[in-house]
């Protein structure tokens, strides 16, 4: 009997409320799942924009092994030069081949099982980089054959865009995901090929928002057509998360399922 590993997948971490929701859950939730690696999608970790080293440390510090990024990639300078330092840092591999940075990474469990992520951004109301799919095959065949476990995360506004990589990658990798859009989607499925698929994760944030952001501004915005700008809310924040057990000698994903820690009352 082969053995298998347990993977924690989390979307959109937002602001202090998102951190500060996952230091309060996140041990738990790894003693009590037996979690042995953890990827995460830091792209607002620092209100709402980028990622900081002082951001970045603290989901590092909790045990978060791997941070993929998105269309707020940029926003804090500093990251231009910290994602080279670090493997555990990656960008959408679809980005101007000039950026700085890595598309995917292999990072090990605390047994030494190999993990690779890959992250694309979408081409879909997004913006106008290179093709997401053309990406995934391109580290497929960089990535070791020998490395049989692959998460990939499709930060994507479109639904059918990140169905369409869902169903591209099919029986190539074990999981395929969506994030961006901060609304958890409950369409957790494992195809017959082994490989597990889910539009969106979900945000780790205030769910007391319009996306993670305050209220008002939002609504501003949306009724009156008026520029507002958008803030973080900081507090009360739930975390999101997707739950896999994938088999180490196959990569197959065996079980699937959403993860949901409300905030403390």
């Amino acid at each position: 009997m082969s053995e298998s590993i347990n993977i924690l997948v989390i979307g959109d971490i937002v602001g202090r409320a998102g951190r500060n929701a996952l230091k309060t859950h996140l041990p738990r939730l790894v003693d009590h799942h037996l979690i042995d690696f953890i990827v995460a999608n830091g792209e607002n970790l620092a209100s709402g924009r980028g990622v900081t080293p002082a951001t970045a440390k603290e989901m590092f510090n909790i045990g978060v092994n791997v941070l993929t990024n998105g269309n707020h990639c940029w926003d804090q300078r500093d990251f231009l030069k910290q994602i080279d330092g670090d493997d555990r840092f990656i960008r959408p591999a679809n980005f101007s081949a000039y950026a700085p940075g890595r598309g995917w990474t292999i990072q090990e469990t605390a047994a030494g099982i190999p993990v690779a992520v890959i992250n694309v951004i979408g081409q879909v109301f997004m913006g106008p980089w290179d093709s997401p799919f053309a990406a995934a095959d391109q580290a497929l065949t960089e990535i070791p054959d020998d490395v049989r476990i692959v998460l990939l995360d499709m930060h994507a506004e479109a639904s059918s865009e990140k169905m369409g990589m869902g169903w591209y990658l099919d029986g190539r990798v074990s999981f395929v995901y969506g994030t961006h859009t901060h609304v958890p989607t409950c369409d957790e499925t494992i195809h017959s090929s082994g490989t597990a698929y889910q539009t969106d994760i979900g945000m780790t944030g205030s769910y007391q928002s319009i996306i993670g952001n305050k209220i008002e501004p939002g609504l501003t915005r949306l009724v009156q057509g008026l520029p507002k700008r958008f803030e973080v809310v900081e507090r009360g924040g739930s975390v999101f998360a997707t739950l896999l057990t994938v088999d180490i000698e196959s990569g197959k994903t065996l079980n699937i399922e959403r993860i949901h820690q409300a905030p403390n009352r």
